[in-house]
């Protein structure tokens, strides 16, 4: 017997002058909202992906804003994916430390990766010096009727 497997629905965008956060932050919630997310959800994810767009246009390395940036938005059933990712200088991911709770997000710096891991259902960073980096960012939909029936059951 063969599964059937069923591919999402892409919507893909790639800068080479990395400035429109207002179209990605757009994107972002109208295809969340068409989806059937919660308010609170895509304002989460909302800001999830702004920040890792805004970290790749900051931390990309490239000099006089020539990386390229690419956004893409997988659409599932369940599931939104975003993956924000730069061509720039990346780094060696296996030395961070990406705060986990708000006690770890005490500096102005480095918060982002911390708080784009807690507003995610799922997060992954994959950077590697010389070639880039990769933020992968998951947001389960949740139905409001699944919600109600596990706190009545």
């Amino acid at each position: 017997m063969k599964l059937k497997t069923i591919q999402p629905e892409q919507v893909f965008f790639r800068f080479k002058k990395p400035r429109y956060l207002r179209v990605i932050r757009d994107n972002t919630e109208e295809i969340a909202r068409r989806m059937g997310f919660e308010e609170d959800q895509i304002f989460e994810l909302s800001m999830a992906v702004d920040e890792a767009y805004t970290n790749a246009i900051e931390h990309s390395g490239k000099v006089g804003g020539e990386s390229e940036l690419e956004i893409e938005y997988l659409i599932y059933e369940n599931r939104l994916e975003v993956s924000v990712k730069d061509s720039g200088c990346g780094f060696d991911s296996t030395r961070l430390e990406i705060p986990k709770t708000l006690k770890g997000l005490h500096s102005c710096r480095g918060r982002g990766l911390g708080l784009i891991r807690m507003l995610s259902d799922g997060f992954e960073l994959r950077s590697k010096p010389g070639v880039g980096t990769l933020i992968k960012i998951i947001k389960y939909l949740q139905s409001r009727q699944r919600i109600g029936v596990a706190a009545l059951g």
